[in-house]
């Protein structure tokens, strides 16, 4: 053996040992974030391989976090849909999809992102770090996206959906406008309470169109007088859009009664 394959055999050695030692570190930077320990190492190391990493004589761009941040974006999407129907069962279909392109939108889980630290962790070649992608949007956005994936991939279903509950969902307040998550309804019997005022009453005032897709119509009343009307797909939505327009009501003339 020449002294130039042996330095050669003796370089690669050394690189991976280094390599195994920086996945080692990378395994508990994370578990100090999130209490998991991934079965699969090279999963979570590709879960953090920008494309600018490769090794191009021993890797192929499928070898970056690509792939995974395809897999976590649909399970993100799954896990989210699945919180928003439980927690919001009054809402339409087309009201759920605009609070869950809130949450898992670019902007929304780059910060999240950003609080993780993921950015720091990201494995980057000199062009990245010269591109100062640690900080892009779009990039900790896909980290995000693709350390789902791993662990979806690495410890099913539960897991990722812990991460998502546990990083984003429980600050889903924040994301989300709060007229688009407020339980009008409930407002308006708990105002009624706190003044003396008997329960509202909500009333069918009319349904119209198909059974598979009917449109309602429904009236609040409160200490005998309508103060609110709402249509919804269904009678929920068509409750709480009354509610809305009732406590908007009750705010302006309180509003007028004390600059008067």
């Amino acid at each position: 053996m020449t002294s130039q394959s042996l330095f050669r055999k003796i370089s690669h050695k050394i690189s991976r040992l280094l390599f195994r030692d920086k996945k080692a570190c990378l395994g508990d930077k994370i578990y100090r974030l999130f209490p998991y320990r991934f079965q699969d190492p090279d999963l979570l190391n590709q879960a953090f391989l920008h494309a600018s990493a490769i090794d191009p004589e021993t890797q192929t761009r499928d070898d970056s976090y690509e792939r995974l941040e395809f897999l976590g974006d649909a399970v993100l999407e799954l896990v989210v849909s699945r919180f928003l129907f439980h927690k919001f069962p009054d809402y339409s279909e087309g009201k759920l999809t605009q609070m869950r392109s809130k949450l898992v939108n670019r902007t929304t889980l780059s910060k999240v992102s950003t609080k993780l630290g993921f950015g720091d962790l990201m494995i980057l070649g000199r062009g990245g770090e010269k591109d100062n992608l640690r900080t892009l949007h779009s990039v900790l956005s896909d980290l995000y996206e693709s350390f789902t994936g791993a662990l979806y991939l690495d410890g099913g279903y539960q897991v990722a959906s812990d991460f998502i509950h546990q990083t984003l969902l429980i600050n889903h307040h924040k994301y989300i406008p709060a007229p688009d998550t407020q339980n009008y309804k409930g407002n308006l019997y708990e105002y009624c309470q706190k003044n003396g005022l008997p329960e509202p009453v909500f009333k069918v005032i009319s349904e119209n169109g198909p059974e598979h897709g009917k449109d309602f119509e429904i009236s609040v009343i409160v200490n005998g007088e309508v103060y609110g009307t709402g249509t919804g797909k269904n009678k929920k939505s068509a409750a709480q859009e009354a509610a809305r327009f009732a406590l908007g009501r009750i705010r302006e003339e309180e509003k007028n009664q004390s600059s008067s």
